[in-house]
């Protein structure tokens, strides 16, 4: 069965963070996982691999609200950095937000795969895997 390299997941909610973990680590699809609690964590990992010519997360679980940095702005920042350029990892919007505003503002930016709810089950993160190996250069 093949394996991501990466996982990060950018949640300031401990239980979240450790739910997720359960469900990545008993898939035995991801080599690691990362976690930060907020946005500007998550771009400080990610500018260390960077930095480190270090394989970057090819899946990033994306909380909206969050201290420091939430969501949105990570994703501005993600953009301006140049962060995001290769186009070669998946960006999944997490929330328990039933707001429409939330929603359209994740579809409307390119980061953004798509929007889902919290918490993510076994077999949809298994459908983010696939999806992120499909888009994994060769």
């Amino acid at each position: 069965m093949e394996q991501i390299k990466k996982v990060l997941l950018i949640d300031d909610d401990t239980v979240t963070n450790m739910m997720h973990q359960r469900i990545i680590n008993k898939s035995g699809r991801a080599q690691e996982i990362l976690v930060a609690t907020d946005g500007l964590a998550a771009l400080e990992i990610l500018e260390q691999h960077i930095s480190d010519n270090e394989t970057l997360p090819e899946l990033i679980f994306l909380d909206i609200n969050m201290p420091r940095m939430g969501g949105f702005e990570f994703l501005e920042e993600f953009e301006e950095r140049g962060i995001g350029a290769n186009g070669q990892k998946i960006i999944v919007m997490l929330s328990t937000s039933l707001m429409k505003s939330d929603h359209d503002r994740a579809q409307a930016d390119p980061n953004v795969h798509c929007f889902a709810n919290k918490m993510i089950g076994s077999e949809e993160f298994l459908g983010f895997v696939e999806e992120a190996l499909l888009i994994r250069p060769t």
